[in-house]
């Protein structure tokens, strides 16, 4: 959400359920959320270039030094040329990629041909105009990317200050200004260049040449700016909150993973490493983050398995006569797919699923399955491996204390691993066909159904895959499954732009990051 000058909202806090944005059809994704946001605070899935944090810090002070106007009008105008014009320098010569503005930089300076002229001037003021036409601006919101991205996160790692009453216009607290500072000190005489050029909203081609050190990929390892950068990112400066020590652990924790696997670490390489190697005496003597996020990917699995069973609950609705089936024949197709003993328990029936393998295994092969058969259409398949997800999950319940579980703690219309949970403890000794199909109609299609009401009556949003129809359940649409995004990309990212990570894992300054610890 964005208030009314285009900033970004602070800390994640827990919403109403009508005001959860995308599509999350069974309404589990916030408690997920709210874990990885916890773990990773002050980078968001949109947040995509380090140098940024030194960047924008170093741009406020220089508007409170030559500017000065708390008109936020005047700061909009100076603040989207600076980032107008930090585009263009992006994109002239080695292209950086994820820079606010660089798809509107690349056609600008394509429209001067294969080999301008060094003297040719670019008038970036219109592009830069936050009242220009949306199709000549360089970013549509007119937040631009501190308002709409960078903003927020600025001020939830306390760098900047965006709501003081007695001053409209966002500017940096002191734990900003050895950033802001760092940066003065590191590109010298080319902050004449940049800022002159802002202020004109004019540049040459020969001057965005000359301003290519200050591209996202260009920190100088060792310089002011790195470690300024470093000591900010790692929750090392003297200010730091509990969120930025967890921030750290995280951080360091992907550095240790680099370096076992002797290159940048993936999002999955993560998930799966923090999740399998975890047992209740490993989770009692690590970090409290490594225990979190195998307390994310259980969740997120969770919600994969529900959400698996609703996929291709909607698939057999859809191809049965008219698109039209009674729920109880839609919970008999489920429950048959699912091929169960019908005299066994619903213990015996986890528990033979995960005979002869560990959990964190056989979820894996259950989410990879499950995936498979989500393109490919196979139904049967798919409901089958939410099972093995659901088994996995329910034996994986016993390595999570109770004070890791309070982390899922939240209103009751949020289901998460943690309630799922709880129903599930309720139910062990009853028939496994008769308990599943329970949790197929009120975890799942009852839910969905309570879920896209609420988000209609609150948010005006038309989010029904299924409706009801004269007694019947009519399919309207279906949906993708897919695991969620935690920010580790984006982390990863960053750690690479502090010099601390490279193609090989840790680089030197990485190594000598984790002596630290």
């Amino acid at each position: 959400m964005l208030d009314e000058n285009g900033f970004g909202s602070g800390f994640p806090q827990w919403t109403e359920l009508g005001q959860v944005t995308g599509l999350d059809p069974l309404g589990m994704q916030r408690p997920i959320e709210f874990v990885y946001q916890s773990l990773l605070p002050g980078i968001s899935t949109i947040t995509l270039r380090l140098r940024y944090y030194s960047f924008f810090p170093w741009l406020l002070d220089a508007y409170a030094r030559r500017n000065g106007s708390t008109d936020i009008e005047d700061f909009r105008v100076f603040q989207r040329r600076a980032e107008a014009l930090f585009a263009l320098v992006c994109s002239r010569g080695e292209y950086e990629t994820g820079v606010a503005g660089i798809d509107w930089a690349t056609r600008v300076l394509n429209e001067l041909g294969d080999s301008p002229e060094l003297a040719q001037v670019i008038d970036f003021s219109d592009g830069a105009d936050p009242n220009a036409g949306p199709e000549n601006r360089y970013l549509k919101n007119k937040g631009g990317a501190f308002g709409g991205i960078y903003a927020s996160q600025l001020r939830e790692m306390n760098l900047i200050r965006l709501d003081d009453p007695d001053l409209p216009v966002p500017y940096c607290m002191n734990s900003a200004m050895p950033l802001a500072e760092a940066m003065w000190s590191e590109i010298g005489d080319l902050a004449e260049v940049f800022l002159g050029a802002v202020e004109s909203g004019r540049i040459t081609v020969g001057e965005l040449d000359q301003l290519a050190p200050i591209k996202p990929s260009r920190v100088r390892p060792g310089g002011a700016e790195q470690e300024a950068l470093v000591t900010v990112l790692t929750g090392r400066h003297a200010s730091a909150e509990p969120s930025d020590k967890l921030r750290r652990q995280t951080l360091l924790e992907l550095l240790i993973l680099a370096r076992s696997l002797g290159r940048m670490p993936r999002t999955d390489d993560a998930k799966w490493a923090w999740f399998a190697t975890r047992d209740q005496d490993d989770l009692a003597s690590q970090t409290d983050v490594l225990a979190l996020w195998s307390l994310y990917q259980a969740s997120d699995l969770m919600r994969l398995a529900y959400e698996g069973i609703l996929s291709a609950g909607l698939r057999l609705m859809k191809n049965a006569p008219f698109s039209r089936q009674t729920l109880p024949l839609l919970i008999a197709d489920i429950i048959d797919a699912m091929g169960l003993d019908s005299t066994a328990s619903l213990s015996e029936t986890l528990d033979t699923l995960v005979a002869g393998g560990s959990p964190a295994t056989l979820a894996h092969q259950a989410q990879s399955e499950l995936l498979e058969s989500e393109k490919t259409g196979e139904n049967a398949s798919e409901i089958r491996a939410a099972l093995t997800l659901i088994a996995s999950l329910w034996r994986k319940r016993q390595d999570y204390p109770s004070e890791i579980m309070e982390w899922l703690r939240a209103a009751d219309h949020f289901r998460s691993y943690a309630t799922e949970l709880r129903i599930l403890e309720e139910m062990m000794d009853r028939p496994a066909s008769v308990t599943l199909g329970e949790i197929a109609t009120e975890r799942v299609i009852k839910r969905h159904l309570w879920v896209a009401s609420r988000k209609f009556r609150n948010q005006k949003a038309y989010t029904f895959l299924m409706e009801p129809d004269d007694g019947m359940l009519r399919y309207r649409s279906g949906f993708t499954v897919s695991p969620s995004s935690p920010r580790i990309d984006q982390a990863v990212q960053f750690l690479r732009d502090a010099k601390l990570l490279d193609d090989g894992g840790p680089t030197a300054f990485g190594l000598s990051e984790l002596e630290r610890q």
